[in-house]
């Protein structure tokens, strides 16, 4: 098993990738999709309908960033979606309840049986997902998200290398934090001064840092890479030394080998701060 980051460019016609590139400063993030067979009677009998064969969904979504009006509005005139409903308004965080064609990742996921988690981030046409599985289901995801017109990449994964555990962006922040002394007790420097020590939004630092943190803890917990015990070590390493069981992928194909390191431009900006002040 193991958990990857990747990077979807969504196609034309899906209102995440249409919306999220007509107003490139906000920052969509699906936080919950529930597939569902939604009806007119459902919506108040004002909706618009979705393509015959394509599954539907209600899904919470969280627009933050600037211009979060001109978002909450493409939302709402898009084809693909039949109704939009802002739920909450809290700070800069606008919270919408949107019902529509599911979002091209979803039905993909559950053919394959692959768990999708946290978070869904969008920005200009670009979603970051983080599956976890078997590689076979991963390029299995792939393939079909590839056949769907979504171009695939890998940003992270954690599978076999302690060190990809954490995203660049992550891995470079907690560094800083550490020489600094925020992780310090007490500390040597607060969540403000780390964030403008690194020329970042209080609520990016705050996130990126709670976001790596979840992963370490994980990792713990799971007992995997640098935090596993010698009997699971042992373990891995008879795994390694096995004859490989899996065919070559054929040419062209998906492959989660294939990872490229994250652009400046894949920086994580957050809707919650887990990390606070002292």
């Amino acid at each position: 098993m193991s958990r990857t980051d990747l990077r979807l460019d969504l196609p034309t016609g899906s209102w995440l990738g249409d919306v999220s590139r007509s107003v490139p400063p906000a920052t969509l993030r699906v936080a919950e999709t529930i597939a569902v067979g939604v009806d007119s009677s459902a919506t108040g009998g004002n909706t618009r309908q979705t393509a015959d064969d394509d599954p539907e969904a209600i899904a919470t979504v969280l627009v933050a960033g600037t211009e979060r009006d001109r978002a909450e509005d493409a939302l709402r005139d898009h084809d693909a979606v039949e109704r939009a409903t802002t739920v909450e308004r809290r700070g800069e965080v606008r919270t919408l309840r949107v019902a529509g064609r599911a979002p091209v990742y979803l039905p993909a996921a559950r053919a394959v049986g692959l768990p999708i988690e946290s978070t869904v981030e969008v920005v200009d046409g670009r979603a970051t997902v983080t599956v976890v599985g078997d590689r076979d289901r991963i390029e299995a995801f792939g393939r079909r998200l590839t056949g769907d017109g979504v171009t695939v990449g890998v940003a992270a994964t954690d599978a076999g290398d302690p060190d990809r555990t954490l995203t660049e962006a992550q891995r470079e922040l907690v560094f800083e934090a550490v020489r600094a002394g925020y992780y310090d007790t007490p500390r040597r420097c607060t969540l403000t001064e780390l964030a403008e020590a690194n020329e970042i939004a209080k609520s990016t630092c705050s996130e990126t840092l709670h976001r790596a943190e979840g992963r370490v803890m994980r990792r713990f917990v799971d007992g995997e890479g640098a935090f596993a015990s010698g009997a699971d070590v042992g373990d891995a390493v008879t795994a390694e030394t096995a004859p490989p069981e899996e065919p070559p992928l054929d040419e062209g194909e998906f492959d989660i080998d294939d990872a490229d390191e994250l652009d400046a431009s894949d920086r994580e900006e957050p809707v919650r701060s887990a990390a606070t002040e002292p």
